[in-house]
């Protein structure tokens, strides 16, 4: 080998390291962004948890109205 080749190579094994060592860095990320974006995610969940509440009191409703005595859903569907 000779000087040329040992320069290039430790040249490249530095260049690759730096690569390496960049990629491998951990994103800084900011305690306030994560409770901001936190405290959004669980006004949403709140939002959502809502709904879906919203949603069984209303197939309930209507679970009791189709399953009473005295409604015949046939008859109402071939009336339409």
């Amino acid at each position: 080998m000779n000087v040329f080749t040992m320069i290039v190579i430790i040249v490249a094994l530095c260049v690759f390291g730096d690569i390496m060592k960049k990629r491998a860095k951990p994103h800084k990320c900011k305690s306030d962004e994560l409770e901001k974006d936190m405290e959004k995610l669980i006004e949403i969940n709140e939002q959502l948890n809502a709904t879906v509440k919203s949603l069984q009191t209303r197939v309930a409703n209507l679970e009791t109205i189709v399953t009473q005595e005295g409604y015949d859903l046939k008859s109402k569907i071939n009336s339409l």
